[in-house]
């Protein structure tokens, strides 16, 4: 049996037994615990322990069932599929890349450093784009992602390592990608040879953006788990948020859910042979990139807090005492205040350390010699290939509405974007979030706009407009001059022609202000 078929088994059953009374589950915990044991690779003597500590559980939970409510009894449910679960698992904790026995074989995500890269990432394929810089809480219900968050919560279980997997764009989510060869996972070079992507014409549609969301994407967002709580329902509340964007590199699995390898994307101004006269090939700039990569990760900790759910914790240490939440218990409107932005930490000692590596990366690139081994860089080959593209300009009227291109100087278009911005606030009568209003620089304060919280003082420009460049445009996606352009942004090569794009429809929506009042 295959391990993909083992896992897809185990998910089902976990699934249906979340359906199930509890006395049915206790039935297959007694009789056929060890299919469970089997799967993980499970020494004997784990397997006689677990089994014993199943049974004693499961039996415990059947008593007293009659007079119990509706909510004991999800929650005692629960408690039986937690065993199972726990059961499969457990080869979790082992300290090892690929994990399992002859039934099952899953594998360790890992972060290369050498290059940048992201092993083993588990893919999130759905309806909507992530961005960086946002947060989301998400509702996790199918019986395959919930599989895959339950591995990805297992692994970190025992360690203080990030819980990353990755969020890639499918046409119709989750479903469609199973029922539609079209739109299985693939790589950037896959994409690149597959001639069916000319066949969007993008010339009738607004913005052109049917380029990107009529496919399957394979530039996504880098996903981080900052919390999480079980629902009685057998449902996963996880908060996370959107911290980098990488692109598919290498297929791993496929089954029950997609694992991949993939390359973490930086935008242009982060690459340290971008401005370069010398040509340097891939074989020289794949290492240089993980220097570069590493840089930026190590921004994380400030540009991204790690708050908690609003919802008491009842876990403990082992996780073998939980209570299942319903409906009812969330707090809805208090988790959307942790929404859609994810806010800086108030702490920046992380920040000296990440300068002092970022300037190392850029010094060691002064020397940089002439390479021309291998191929082109991987952002040259994306943007060849039409993977990585500037946002197209904006069209009303006939009439095109574009900055000049020479207009080069992120500095300059940051200050447009905030003087486009303050504009757009006093005209729609608009408040900036506090997580958009702190981007805004110490030396611009003529504006009426006035951030509560300002940014440290350590903290890279070059970061902030980074941030900035993904956050205005979110401001406007409700906007018919902003809809369905996450994943534009998301392909958009560099910080520089983000702000342009972002500046444009700005400069568009303000005019239709403007034009109102006149």
């Amino acid at each position: 049996m295959k391990a993909a078929h083992v896992q897809t088994v185990l998910t089902t059953l976990l699934f249906i037994f979340s359906q199930q009374p509890p006395s049915f589950v206790h039935a297959f915990i007694i009789s056929t615990p060890s299919i469970l044991h089997i799967s993980t690779g499970a020494s004997r003597q784990h397997q006689t322990a677990s089994y014993r500590r199943s049974v004693l559980i499961a039996n415990r939970m059947n008593e007293h069932p009659k007079d119990e409510g509706i909510g004991d009894f999800k929650s005692r449910r629960m408690d039986i599929v937690r065993i199972l679960q726990k059961s499969y698992y457990r080869s979790m904790d082992d300290d090892e890349d690929v994990i399992g026995g002859d039934f099952g074989t899953r594998r360790r995500t890992n972060y290369d450093e050498t290059t940048g890269r992201i092993l083993n990432l588990p893919l999130w394929r759905v309806g909507w784009v992530e961005t960086p810089g946002r947060r989301n809480c998400l509702n996790v219900h199918e019986g395959q992602y919930t599989h895959m968050f339950e591995t990805i919560l297992s692994q970190s279980k025992d360690n203080d390592q990030p819980m990353y997997f990755g969020h890639l764009y499918v046409p119709g989510g989750s479903s469609n990608a199973r029922r539609n060869p079209e739109y299985q996972v693939k790589t950037w070079e896959q994409e690149l040879e597959d001639e069916s992507r000319f066949d969007v014409s993008i010339l009738d549609t607004f913005e052109g953006s049917s380029r990107v969301n009529g496919r399957a994407a394979v530039i996504g967002c880098l996903m981080q788990v900052v919390d999480y709580r079980r629902m009685n329902d057998g449902r996963l509340m996880i908060l996370v948020q959107a911290v980098e964007r990488f692109v598919v590199d290498e297929i791993v699995e496929t089954t029950p859910y997609a694992v991949a390898n993939v390359q973490i994307l930086l935008d242009e101004e982060e690459l340290p042979w971008i401005h370069s006269s010398k040509f340097v090939g891939e074989n020289t700039c794949k290492f240089i990139r993980g220097k570069a990569v590493s840089a930026s990760f190590m921004y994380h900790d400030y540009e991204f807090d790690k708050p908690k759910l609003p919802i008491p914790d009842s876990r403990n240490a082992d996780g073998d005492s939980e209570v299942y939440l319903s409906k009812e218990d969330v707090p809805w409107i208090d988790i959307s205040m942790l929404l859609p932005f994810a806010h800086y930490s108030t702490d920046d000692v992380s920040l000296t350390t990440a300068n002092e590596r970022r300037a190392w990366v850029e010094k060691s690139c002064l020397d940089l010699k002439e390479n021309a081994s291998g191929s082109l860089p991987l952002e040259q080959q994306l943007q060849n290939g039409g993977l990585l593209w500037k946002p197209p300009p904006l069209m009303t009227s006939n009439v095109v509405i574009r900055r000049p291109e020479d207009l080069n100087d992120c500095d300059t278009l940051e200050t447009l974007l905030w003087l486009a911005l303050n504009d757009f606030c006093r005209a729609a009568q608009f408040k900036l979030p506090e997580e958009v209003s702190c981007l805004l620089p110490s030396e611009i304060d003529y504006l009426d706009i006035t951030p509560m919280t300002t940014l440290s003082p350590k903290y890279p420009k070059i970061r902030r407009q980074l941030r900035l460049s993904y956050l205005a445009p979110a401001l406007i996606e409700n906007l018919e001059a902003g809809k369905d352009l996450r994943q534009v942004w998301l392909n958009t090569p560099s910080t520089n022609a983000r702000l342009r794009g972002a500046l444009e429809r700005f400069d568009y929506l303000n005019g239709q202000l403007m034009g109102e009042f006149m």
